[in-house]
């Protein structure tokens, strides 16, 4: 597929404001959280990507450049960590850079890169901005870094165009994206240059296309004749339904903000699938062993969209069977920088309200939640419950009447366990010997869930099984391979389906049987209402060894 740019497409990425000139004066300054990928005005930022700078005093006029870039434009410069960043696009509100390529990042760990802004009348103060080694930002159509993509169609006879409501792509058609900060090439140009060909990325992202992933790319790179662009390519799936505004997702550990492509089958103008909507409400308690601390929660959700469905639910797999190397986001991304994550609506995508939300226990008093808002349109219920307040019985959860969901539930949690197994810090746990779990309590019929997880500086991967709660104890063993040394053999390689670590986990839930599950008739909701509880018991600080 071809990796070259119509010029229409080109304009999209000439990012500039229609600014005043002025004359040099007062000192540069850089807004806070100014520093920003320029393609979904958000951070981390990634070497090689184009940032947007926002701030006031920047320059004394307005210019752009073309490549190959210069470091000083119109009497205008900007310094990472010390290290001069080639210049897209000055003027007095907004500059527009590449981040230089140089500057040191470690796996998916983020670190902060200091950012100053010179010109005739002296230097700005410098600001913090997070940098990692890839967080994908992807175009949009009005660069607004929301919206409809700056997307092509790539038909089976070559003829390229932009991609709208009006010219959607067939499933099976090719599409190109555009985005910034995907992180270095295996090539990587000098800095303020563009590729002439195709060079393709160091770590190929993720790509969701309406909430599934695409099973592969077809090209992963820089975009030729675009200084800073990445560009993916990728068939878009037989399955894909119809629609005006069809999420696209991209990701490597953080991502960008959805935008949305038009997608019709026989092409052309778009048409919208009905709306539909389903809900899910939890009661949970969490314990983090060994620290004392623990946590009751009620949450609630009724997401609402085209053909919205709930998600599949996980495969339930008995032990001693196991399933292994899921692959899992990582949980906790620390950064001593704040992160600039932003959040776009998607047309026709929504999370209904049930207004202020009653549980009632059955015995104590009462607990309202209200609903909180969310920037992608909507609102959702997650909220801590005080100490306690999750037993076993019989809690009935209703919402405001004449709310757009009419809730009125019954929930019954079920009964926790007592884990008699020993999991303290420092804990090593063996690849070559298996793995058992023992508890006292719970329910027949509940199960119970347990999960070893093993994080890396790449993300976090786990293997696990269930049992019957009644069983007492649970235990997989490794999957072993090759020969004894004694026979000859190179010796016996087992695991447990994950790589070796030294920041181990082991999780322990109790649940209701999927099977056994409580749905609810919804007014207001088309698709079934799960009502569910959970116990869940964390162990960290562990060591995965062989």
């Amino acid at each position: 597929m071809r990796t070259c740019l119509p010029n229409s497409l080109c304009r999209i990425f000439l990012l500039s404001l229609a600014c005043a000139a002025g004359a040099y004066g007062q000192v540069p300054a850089i807004t806070s959280g100014g520093v920003v990928n320029a393609a979904s005005w958000s951070s981390p930022l990634a070497p090689g990507e184009i940032v947007a700078i926002f701030g006031t005093d920047l320059a004394s006029g307005q210019q752009s450049a073309t490549a190959p870039l210069p470091i000083t434009l119109g009497g205008t410069s900007v310094s990472m960590n010390g290290v001069s960043a080639p210049l897209v696009f000055v003027s007095p509100t907004q500059i527009n850079a590449q981040v230089p390529s140089s500057l040191p990042v470690s796996g998916s760990s983020i670190g902060a890169v200091e950012v100053t802004v010179t010109t005739a009348a002296g230097t700005s103060p410098s600001m913090l901005v997070a940098l990692t080694t890839g967080v994908p930002g992807l175009f949009t159509a009005d660069a607004s870094g929301c919206g409809p993509a700056a997307a092509l169609n790539v038909k089976p006879d070559g003829s390229v165009s932009l991609n709208s409501p009006s010219n959607s792509a067939a499933p099976g058609d090719y599409i190109a994206l555009f985005g910034t900060g995907f992180g270095l090439a295996a090539q990587q140009p000098p800095d303020g240059t563009a590729t002439t060909a195709a060079s393709t990325l160091q770590t190929v992202p993720s790509l969701f296309v309406d909430g599934n992933p695409v099973a592969s790319l077809s090209y992963s790179g820089l975009a030729p004749g675009l200084v800073g662009v990445d560009q993916i390519n990728f068939q878009l799936p037989a399955g894909t339904r119809n629609g005006c505004s069809v999420p696209v997702l991209a990701s490597q550990t953080l991502g960008s903000p959805s935008v949305t492509i038009g997608v019709q089958a026989g092409r052309g103008q778009c048409s919208d699938p009905p709306i539909q909507s389903w809900g899910q409400i939890s009661l949970s308690n969490v314990d983090l062993a060994g620290t004392g601390t623990t946590g009751d929660t009620f949450s609630a959700s009724f997401p609402s969209g085209p053909n919205a469905q709930p998600p599949a639910p996980e495969a339930i797999v008995y032990a001693p069977d196991w399933v292994g190397n899921v692959s899992s986001p990582i949980r906790a991304l620390l950064s001593a920088v704040p992160i600039a994550e932003r959040t776009c609506p998607v047309p026709g995508y929504s999370d209904l309200s049930a207004g202020a939300i009653q549980i009632q226990p059955s015995s104590g008093p009462a607990m309202v939640v209200q609903p909180l808002a969310l920037p992608s349109g909507g609102v959702v219920y997650s909220e801590p419950v005080p100490a306690g307040f999750i037993v076993p019985g019989s809690y009935t959860i209703s919402g405001t009447p004449g709310s757009s969901v009419s809730l009125n539930a019954k929930l019954v949690v079920g009964s926790p366990i007592q884990i008699q197994t020993p999991f303290a810090a420092g804990t090593v746990i063996s690849s070559s010997q298996p793995l058992t779990v023992q508890w006292t309590g719970g329910d027949p019929g509940s199960l119970v869930r347990v999960a070893l997880y093993s994080e890396q500086a790449t993300g976090t991967t786990y293997s696990y099984a269930y049992a019957d709660a009644a069983s007492g104890s649970l235990t997989i063993s490794p999957t072993c391979t090759g020969h004894s040394v004694s026979s000859g053999g190179n010796g016996v390689v087992c695991s447990f389906g994950l790589p070796l670590s030294s920041n181990a986990e082991v999780s322990v839930q109790v649940m209701p049987n999927p099977a056994n599950a409580t749905t609810v008739v919804t007014p207001g909701i088309t698709g079934p209402v799960q009502l569910t509880w959970e116990y869940s018991y964390y162990f960290s600080g562990l060591v995965l060894g062989q």
